[in-house]
């Protein structure tokens, strides 16, 4: 059922799932939309946007891929972003993205900081053994 509603759900199916994961990410602007429809576009704790197109969002579905990149239309334009494809069995159905308030500077603080302790909780290439 959740896969469908990635795939094909309309924006009000998931505002739920775009809202918790801007709560999560400390409200940084989150946008999602399903394989299919327009999607959803949330600031500062509201839906500002529920027939959200999303250029990035779009060509992360194309692609199939994560996507750090400055968007260069829309309401994002000139600022960075990070867009993930929401995958399912092979299939790519639906994206979500944030705004990327940090434009890279937790990669520069990991590259300084270099704490043993973090390595566990990390994927390799933000870490890379040394």
């Amino acid at each position: 059922m959740l896969k469908e509603v990635l795939k094909k759900g309309e924006p009000s199916e998931i505002i739920p799932i775009a809202y918790a994961i801007h709560i999560l990410v400390n409200k940084v602007p989150v946008s999602m939309r399903s394989k299919e429809k327009p999607g959803v576009r949330i600031e500062k704790g509201e839906v500002v946007d529920d027939n959200y197109e999303g250029y990035v969002l779009k060509l992360a579905i194309e692609l199939g891929k994560t996507l750090k990149v400055s968007a260069t239309v829309g309401p994002y334009a000139g600022l960075p972003v990070i867009v993930v494809p929401i995958v399912s069995d092979g299939e790519v159905i639906g994206a979500i993205g944030v705004v990327d308030i940090t434009a890279g500077i937790f990669e520069e603080i990991l590259s300084l900081s270099r704490r043993p302790e973090l390595a566990k909780f990390l994927p390799d290439e933000a870490f890379p053994k040394i």
